[in-house]
């Protein structure tokens, strides 16, 4: 037997018990036996690899993306992704347009997606399913409802958008401005080189944003009635999940 994958399991089972709870290092040492420098070493793999996510310096690790993908579950993102899916259904079947719903994992800097509901246009979009967050319009909107703090860390740690990603927020201080412009409207819009529209909203849980609803098109779609309707449907879906959440957890 390898001992090292049986206490890096030992760390994932302790952590699914309470998943969206975070655990200092000392609790899962304790809790699994192991000592607190080894500990620390698995968890570094694990964070690094997405099962555990360390939540920022010495403020503890709780399970992460990819111990969710494993089994399709992503315990509170699970009641996210499913009261998600109806009205991601309704949306893309009314605008026949690709719906997404993402998070975003700033330790690997990634959007993420947990759910996609596909047109049945010829000419459609399709994305990753993790994706760098400066390149997703989801992504975008995510960081903009981050702490400033949060933000900060990630530029340190990211660096700034390449001009070639997101022009508009290619300088340290035009990043910031073009977060608090998404925050203060509400609304991200991305055109990639691949003439690919993405407009994205948040979705809100307890006064946290927890999630991004997005709709992708080509941009020859995206434009008079269409456009309009589109970010219209979008904005009233969001709020619609976002109800349904607060409804469900309160």
């Amino acid at each position: 037997m390898i001992q090292v994958i049986h206490r890096a399991f030992d760390i994932l089972e302790y952590c699914s018990k309470h998943p969206e709870q975070v655990h200092s290092l000392t609790e899962i040492a304790d809790a699994t036996k192991l000592n607190h420098a080894t500990c620390a070493n698995i968890l570094k793999t694990l964070v690094a690899r997405n099962y555990i996510e360390q939540m920022g310096y010495k403020k503890g690790y709780r399970l992460g993306s990819m111990a969710y993908y494993l089994t399709g579950n992503f315990s509170s993102r699970t009641s996210l992704t499913k009261l998600a899916k109806p009205i991601m259904k309704e949306l893309c079947e009314l605008l026949n347009e690709t719906v997404i719903i993402a998070i975003y994992n700033k330790h690997s800097h990634k959007r993420i997606i947990l759910h996609t509901e596909y047109t049945d246009h010829e000419l459609q979009v399709r994305s990753n399913k993790e994706k760098n967050a400066y390149d997703t319009s989801t992504g975008r909107l995510l960081l903009a409802y981050l702490n400033r703090n949060d933000q900060e860390m990630i530029v340190n740690k990211f660096g700034i958008p390449s001009p070639i990603i997101w022009k508009e927020a290619s300088t340290r201080e035009s990043f910031f401005s073009e977060l608090e412009k998404i925050k203060n409207e509400g609304i991200a819009y991305q055109t990639a080189l691949s003439h690919i529209v993405g407009i994205s909203v948040p979705i809100f849980y307890d006064n946290q944003v927890i999630g991004s609803l997005g709709i992708y098109l080509p941009d020859f779609r995206f434009v008079g009635d269409l456009k309009r309707m589109v970010v219209q449907k979008l904005i009233d879906s969001a709020h619609s999940l976002s109800e349904q959440l607060n409804n469900a957890g309160s």
